[in-house]
C-alpha cells in the first residue's frame, strides 16, 4: 500500500484533533494492539505508525489544555447589581412633586 497522500494525511489529523481525551485514549490502545497484531498487513504498519504519533501528540496537547485550565482561576463572576425596587410611597412622592412642579408652571 502507497504511503497517505497529503491529503489523506491531513484529514487523518483532522479527525485525530476532533477526539476527545478518552476517545485519543482509545484510538491509541487500539492502533498499538494492532501494531502488536503480527496478521498486520505490512503495508498498514507505516500508516498505523503515523496515526499513532499524532493520536500521542494530540492526547499530550490535549492533557496540557485541561491542565492549564484547572490551574487558572474561574472567571470572577460579577452579579449583576438589582435595581432598588421603588415603594408604593417613593411612587407617590414622585407624582406629587411632579405635579407640584406642573401647577407652578401653569401658575407662571
Amino acid at each position: 500500500m502507497e504511503p497517505f497522500t497529503s491529503d489523506e494525511e491531513t484529514a487523518l489529523y483532522e479527525r485525530l484533533d476532533r477526539l476527545s481525551a478518552t476517545e485519543l485514549a482509545s484510538y491509541i490502545g487500539s492502533a498499538k494492539s494492532s501494531l502488536g497484531n503480527r496478521a498486520l498487513n505490512p503495508t498498514w504498519r507505516p500508516r498505523v505508525e503515523l496515526a499513532l504519533k499524532h493520536a500521542e501528540l494530540a492526547q499530550i496537547r490535549e492533557e496540557a489544555a485541561a491542565a492549564r485550565a484547572a490551574a487558572e482561576p474561574p472567571p470572577a463572576e460579577v452579579a449583576p447589581v438589582a435595581k432598588p425596587k421603588k415603594t408604593a410611597k417613593a411612587k407617590a412622592a414622585k407624582a406629587d412633586e411632579s405635579a407640584e412642579t406642573s401647577e407652578e408652571a401653569e401658575e407662571d
